[in-house]
């Protein structure tokens, strides 16, 4: 399977599973069970290592360490989660040919990353996003035939879509319903799959189980922070493609 050849909306696991373990190999293994593919963060360390975490620090020990203030030694030694906080290399290696998606916080990671995924030749079935306009560019520019797409992360990220050329996809958070409103989400993710943009949908603070169903028919991607109960019982017949008129008829 490849990004591009299922007819159902894939599912990606947020961080392999939202929660304590998210962004580690258990949490990939998990839910790889469930789901088509794993999504998660990339920076670096201080030691130019290409880790997979979401924040650019973290607290430990009553203290808040910074991730480029640290080796990965240092880093495993001190995270509250120790050497579960895997290297991107780690991921290739125990999940090759996955489905990924690649969400890059850093414009100095975009050079080791792209490389890094070429050398596993996992380009082919990679999608990259930020939500850093910089960083999609820089990702454009130095791998061209790489699959990239904006995250949006607020109102003033909409404007931003049609200035970015060359990106396939847009990644949009349910929680744009809270500052759109719901039939303007619709109008959005309907046009930009007119526009030929793959729309990926993921969650910060919404509620998955009341909004996925109303949008699962105008997405390509689910980025599922839970893909078991994602795969157990909103894949059921007839919601994927029927949407708001299936919702509340079983």
């Amino acid at each position: 399977m490849t990004l591009m050849d299922s007819e159902k909306p894939l599912i990606l696991g947020h961080r392999g599973f939202r929660g304590r373990l998210e962004n580690t190999l258990p949490a990939f293994r998990r839910a790889l069970r469930y789901a088509d593919g794993i999504e998660f963060d990339v920076r670096l360390t201080g030691d130019g290592k290409l880790i997979v975490h979401h924040d650019d620090s973290f607290q430990a020990n009553g203290s808040r360490y910074r991730l480029r203030a640290l080796t990965l030694r240092e880093l495993r030694k001190l995270h509250p989660l120790g050497k579960l906080v895997p290297t991107v290399e780690e991921v290739l290696r125990s999940f090759p040919e996955v489905l990924l998606n690649v969400d890059v916080k850093e414009i100095d990671a975009v050079d080791g990353i792209t490389k890094l995924l070429e050398r596993h030749k996992a380009t082919e079935n990679t999608v990259f996003s930020s939500e850093n306009p910089a960083i999609v560019r820089a990702i454009l520019t130095e791998c061209p035939e790489c699959r990239v797409g904006l995250s949006i992360v607020g109102y003033s990220s909409i404007p931003r879509i049609p200035l970015l050329r060359g990106m396939t996809s847009v990644h949009v958070p349910i929680d744009a319903v809270s500052y759109i409103g719901y039939q303007p989400l619709v109008v959005l993710l309907r046009t930009l799959r007119r526009r030929g943009l793959r729309v990926y949908i993921w969650n910060y603070r919404m509620d998955e189980r009341v909004w996925i169903p109303r949008l699962l028919h105008l997405v390509d991607v689910v980025i599922s922070d839970n893909p078991a109960r994602l795969r157990k019982s909103f894949y059921a017949e007839g919601v994927v493609s029927r949407g708001d008129s299936y919702v509340g008829t079983r």
